[in-house]
């Protein structure tokens, strides 16, 4: 029984050590699934927004939206007396953010990052909480930080492509943030 008990022992513990190759396998494959610092960074910025209105500190909220965001919202006010955004969760209380997960994300052009997200949302009407609700939401690189400029409902990540954001959002990313991704993806290419 103790040599069995032992063998055992040992058998697990051979089986626990790595090998160098092992160890190597592991590294590149981290390394592969790590995210760029932008897309972190990005994920991060919204992680806080997402926090803000999950806790519904709507200045705070605001500060981390764009300010093309906040000029549209205030030009649909003016035109029809609402707010009317996907990015203006204080304007309705019909339909409240409670839970959200992560999903993939990644670059959709310099300075611009997509993350899919779930969310589950209370709906006053209904009374009740829809759960894995699908939304991209689209972040960019504007003023010194990253800051959430939209978000698509209803949606996957890889419904979103690159060129329909190059083409729907002009002039979102800052002269300054657009050089400076430049600067690093030729630094990157250049190693």
């Amino acid at each position: 029984m103790l040599a069995s008990a032992m063998s055992m022992a040992i058998l697990a513990a051979t089986s626990a050590i790595q090998t160098p190759d092992h160890q190597a396998e592991a590294g590149v494959e981290s390394m592969i699934n790590e995210e760029s610092p932008e897309v972190f960074l990005a994920k991060a910025t919204l992680q806080q927004y997402l926090s803000r209105v999950v806790r519904k500190d709507w200045d705070g909220a605001k500060r981390l939206t764009h300010f093309k965001t906040l000029a549209e919202i205030a030009a649909m006010r003016k035109r029809t007396g609402r707010e009317i955004n996907n990015l203006a969760p204080w304007a309705s209380q019909q339909t409240q953010l409670k839970t959200f997960r992560f999903g993939d994300a990644r670059m959709a052009g310099p300075s611009v990052v997509l993350v899919a997200l779930v969310e589950d949302n209370y709906h006053a009407e209904e009374q009740g909480i829809s759960t894995d609700d699908p939304s991209v939401y689209v972040l960019f690189r504007s003023r010194g930080g990253w800051v959430v400029g939209d978000k698509k409902s209803g949606v996957e990540l890889a419904d979103v492509t690159d060129e329909s954001i190059r083409i729907g959002y002009p002039g979102w990313v800052d002269h300054q943030a657009r050089a400076q991704a430049r600067r690093e993806s030729s630094q990157r290419k250049h190693r």
